[in-house]
This record gives structure tokens, sequence and C-alpha cells, in this order.
């Protein structure tokens, strides 16, 4: 397992950009019945997503966070050299959306920007990145853009789907220093034998041009997903406590990736955690993959509870690969959040 202490990298806010379409699963799908339909909202949570129009991509979410990120922690483009975009819907097969990113930020030439294609877990997945990077001095300031625009490749008669994904985009500031001071743990998983319980098979260099158009479409095995989920997500939280040697007690937020509500409650409840330090935003976004758990705390905020100039939050990733990892660290309370709506594509 890949398991990491790290110190010299503190949080200093969080953005969210949201399609402005909202879809309503009630609503808007009228070719499925709506006992199939009050099934699945009553098992997963999700009541609607957001879906972005079909010239916007995820890149044009993200481009939108950062800008507003960039002015809510008042730093200049220039400062910033290290841009990580998370996601598994990018622009092109080449070049790296990263790049075009650094380009449309108006980010200097000395910014090291490169993509990490994951998705439930990218989050995770993407400070760890962002951490090795601040700590060993080789960035200073870095934009974590984590994002995916999934109605893209959802089949909208696949039941199984469909209700489920929504879009969104993100990006964190991540800046060198001892403020807070507390060290960030992590712990890193991959089970690539679970590869197909959640894939789009066809587009790739694998199945270039399937001739099964539903190939192009995000298949998934949703018994095996829930399987997975609940046996190994509990056993990572237990190993992250034992690991940082707290208790739940002593955390103020879980943010797990909103994948299935009654799944995080039941992980919740079997691990002893408050229901109230849980945020849950799938019931109207639905999950929005790689951009999931920031989402989530864009949305939430810095919790009410509790004093001090910091907050202990452990984040969860899980999914799709199959990949799973957990982050437990300290984030000022004067992080920026903030979240909003685009009004159509930038492009």
């Amino acid at each position: 397992m890949a398991r990491s202490v790290m110190t010299g990298m503190a949080m200093r806010g969080i953005v969210a950009c949201l399609p402005e379409r909202e879809v309503f699963n009630d609503r808007d799908y009228p070719w499925f019945e709506a006992g199939e339909i009050r099934k699945v909202t009553a098992m997963v949570g999700a009541k609607s997503h957001r879906a972005a129009d079909e010239a916007t991509c995820t890149s044009d979410l993200c481009r939108a966070a950062a800008a507003k990120l960039l002015e809510g922690v008042g730093w200049q483009p220039s400062s910033v050299d290290g841009l990580i975009m998370t996601s598994q819907t990018f622009d092109y097969i080449m070049p790296p959306t990263s790049c075009l990113l650094q380009q449309a930020l108006g980010l200097p030439e000395s910014c090291a920007s490169f993509d990490v294609a994951l998705g439930c877990s990218a989050y995770v997945y993407g400070l760890w990145l962002a951490n090795s990077l601040l700590a060993s001095g080789a960035c200073h300031r870095i934009l974590l853009l984590a994002g995916d625009t999934p109605s893209k490749f959802v089949n909208p008669h696949d039941r199984a789907t469909a209700l489920l994904f929504g879009d969104a985009g993100t990006a964190t500031a991540l800046e060198a220093g001892s403020n807070p001071p507390s060290p960030a743990h992590y712990i890193m998983y991959t089970d690539g034998k679970g590869a197909r319980d959640l894939i789009v098979e066809g587009g790739g260099f694998r199945n270039r041009f399937p001739q099964q158009p539903e190939q192009y479409c995000v298949s998934m095995d949703g018994g095996h997903i829930f399987d997975f989920t609940r046996s190994r997500v509990p056993a990572l939280i237990e190993e992250m406590l034992s690991f940082v040697g707290r208790p739940a007690s002593a955390y103020d937020l879980f943010l797990f990736h909103q994948a299935n509500e009654y799944l995080i409650k039941f992980i919740a409840s079997k691990s002893g955690i408050a229901l109230s330090k849980v945020p849950l935003q799938i019931q109207q976004f639905g999950n929005t993959a790689a951009a999931s758990i920031p989402l989530t705390l864009a949305v939430s905020g810095s919790p009410s509870v509790g004093g001090g100039e910091t907050f202990d939050a452990m984040f969860l990733g899980f999914g799709v690969g199959l990949s799973w990892g957990a982050v437990s660290l300290t984030i000022p309370r004067t992080a920026f959040f903030s979240h909003f709506t685009h009004r159509g594509s930038t492009s």
C-alpha cells in the first residue's frame, strides 16, 4: 500500500462551478417507470443533477472555478508554478487539458502542468501529488483542478447510470508553508481486477471505433461497486484512524465521495462517525466523480462547530479503477470556499 505522512502544504481555498441546466429524476426521464425512479432515488439519494450543454467541457467548468478562486485567495496567476488536472473527461486525447488551462488562466510558462486520469479517488490522489511537490520544494503554489462531465458518456436510457451522475468542475488552491503545522496522512489502494465494474469500453485505443454505439457510454456493475464500497471503505477509515492515532470523534468533518447516500450513512454509522460531521450533497448534484469531494466541501464550507483557527477533516475517495484512498489533514478556517453556476461555454 502507499502510506505517507507529509507536511508543508496549506489549503487556501476551494471553488466549485456547476452547469446551469438542472435535471430532475422524477421529471426528466419519462421513459422510466415512476416506481423505478423512486427505488433508485431511495437507495442512492440522487434527486437531481447538473448537466453541461453540448459546447461546455470539464475544462470550461474548471477554468471558471480557478479564475474565481485566484481572485478569492488573492493570487496573481504569475505566482502559480504548478497545475494538476484530475479528470476522466478531458477535452482531447492530445494535447493535455492542463496545457490548455495553463494558457487560458494566464499562468506562466514556468508552471508545471499535467493531467491525472482518475475518477472517484482523483481528489485524494491529487492532494497526495500536490503535497509531494510542495513538500519537496519543487512547487510553491499549486492549482489542483478536479472535475468531470459524466453526463456526456451516460446512456440516458440506462437506469443503472442515467439517474446517478452529474457534472461539475472544481479548483483548489494549495500553498507551501507550515500553516497549518499538522502533517497530512495519506493512504491509497488500487485493485485493477475490478476495472470492468465501471468502464467506458469504446473510444480509447483498445476499442477505437466500436460497432455498438452503447460502448461509447459508461457501463456499471452496481452490485460489485456496492459490495466493494461496503467492504473497503470502513476498513480504510479504521486504518486511517489507527495510522493517525486519533478517534473519529476528534475530527470536525468527514468528506465522502458522493456515490450513494445510503452507503455513506451506513459506513458512517459502522465507523462511529456522527452524521452531523458528514456533509451530503448527492441529492441535488448526484455523483460528480472527480469533483465530488471538493464540491461537497465548497458547498458546505467550514464547520460551524468547534473553535480555533483550523479544523480537521478526512477525505475518502473510492470507485472506478478500482481505486480508493483517504487523506487526513488540517485546514485553516480562513480558507476561501465558494460555488456558483456557469453560464454557458467559454470556449
